[in-house]
């Protein structure tokens, strides 16, 4: 059908991408939660912990699949070749440096050295992120 509204500018898609946020930080708590259960000799809740981490990285898996239909979900580009996609990655890391700086720079001006820090951190690695995907290009080593 030719005038159906495509994935990329459709109300889905921000659906989507909010899906794949959730899931991405639902994925990261429940491992997180299961090495407490760990800690704290839980084996049962620490395994029932980690399967559901597992279910929420499958979803957020398929999720950016369904994304990937339209285009990517950080950089705003489809899916291309490797290249391409070490290119786009790249240059998202490369302003996500500089986001992480302005961040950090809030974080500090409102008393919160340690999380500003965290902040910082997080620049310099995408900022070495970014540096590792150009050299990709560069030499098409890993």
């Amino acid at each position: 059908m030719a005038d159906r509204i495509k994935l990329d500018e459709s109300l889905t898609r921000e659906s989507l991408e909010a899906a794949l946020r959730d899931e991405a930080v639902a994925a990261v708590e429940a491992t997180w939660f299961a090495r407490i259960a760990e800690i704290e000799g839980e084996t049962g809740a620490a395994r029932a912990l980690r399967e559901i981490a597992e279910q929420h990285q499958l979803n957020a898996k398929t999720t950016l699949d369904l994304l990937l239909r339209a285009r990517e979900a950080l950089t705003g580009r489809r899916a291309g070749t490797t290249a391409e996609n070490a290119a786009a990655l790249a240059s998202f890391y490369e302003n996500d440096a500089e986001a992480q700086a302005a961040r950090a720079a809030t974080a500090r001006r409102e008393g919160f050295a340690d999380i500003g820090s965290w902040f910082e951190s997080m620049g310099r690695l995408r900022a070495a992120h970014a540096g590792r995907l150009a050299a990709l290009n560069q030499d098409g080593e890993s």
